[in-house]
């Protein structure tokens, strides 16, 4: 099992499957850092996990991710204080019926559900590159299936739909995904992305308000599974449904579109040149 003695990191791990994922890596013997957006939702979090497992092995780490200075902040404690980083779970996001604004000036569902942990996972990278073998799983969705993308429209408040910008954000998170498994190639360190089902969540509640989706600990199986199962030593660049890996949305294969659009977010986020 590859969790058992290794430092994991799950953002958005205070509510949902983020906080499943955490409480059932914790008693696969992994030492889980729980990040949230606020040192109470962080603390409950502990303290709940802490109550069903009193050896649970957990740090808390608290980010509001509408910044990219507080993820900065953040990948700077990490690469000191977790310098055994082995696995990196993106699970943080948001669903946004309003267009509103990062505090970087950003649409914020894109801000919090990709740019947010594209920055995360460039920054970590090294820490996570030494200690191979190392993985990082992003948490997309089936709603990636976006045609006639244009990220010159992302940001504009005049074509914002609720439910188009949380489908961009994830159809962003898959390209990412590929694209950085390329890059990856042979380092020991693998990415893949999952869609975790229909989840009976507060953002599912949010963007459809009568639909009843799977539990909790359904909907965290994926995740788990590619943390820690075995039979993925090694793949990368894959995305999963229902524990299988299976083909994503035909244009989230095009490598023109995954180039620019990382070229396109290094610049948003600081990193290029």
């Amino acid at each position: 099992m590859f969790t058992k003695g290794k430092t994991v990191l799950v953002t958005g791990a205070t509510d949902g499957i983020g906080k499943q994922t955490a409480r059932v890596l914790a008693g696969q013997g992994a030492h889980v850092l729980v990040h949230g957006r606020s040192i109470k939702r962080v603390d409950a979090a502990i303290a709940e996990i802490k109550r069903e497992d009193p050896h649970a092995q957990l740090s808390g780490y608290v980010a509001d991710f509408s910044s990219l200075q507080a993820v900065r902040e953040l990948a700077e404690e990490l690469i000191t204080q977790a310098s055994d980083l082995q696995l990196l779970i993106n699970n943080a996001g948001v669903y946004s019926p309003e267009f509103r604004l990062s505090q970087d000036g950003f649409e914020l569902t894109f801000a919090v559900n990709h740019l947010a942990p594209f920055l995360l996972t460039l920054l970590l990278l090294p820490t996570l590159q030494r200690n191979a073998p190392a993985r990082i799983i992003n948490v997309v969705s089936i709603a990636h299936n976006v045609r006639d993308f244009n990220s010159t429209k992302i940001h504009d408040p005049s074509v914002y739909h609720a439910w188009n910008a949380y489908k961009i954000s994830k159809f962003a998170n898959v390209l990412a995904t590929y694209r950085l498994a390329e890059q990856l190639a042979g380092s020991g360190v693998t990415v893949n992305c999952l869609h975790p089902g229909a989840v009976d969540t507060k953002m599912l509640r949010s963007a459809f308000p009568a639909t009843r989706g799977i539990g909790i600990e359904e909907g965290a199986k994926s995740s788990i599974y590619l943390a820690s199962s075995d039979e993925v030593q090694g793949v990368s660049g894959a995305y999963f449904e229902d524990g299988k890996p299976v083909q994503s949305a035909p244009q989230t294969y095009d490598k023109e579109l995954q180039r620019s659009l990382w070229k396109q977010c290094e610049d948003w986020v600081g990193l290029s040149g």
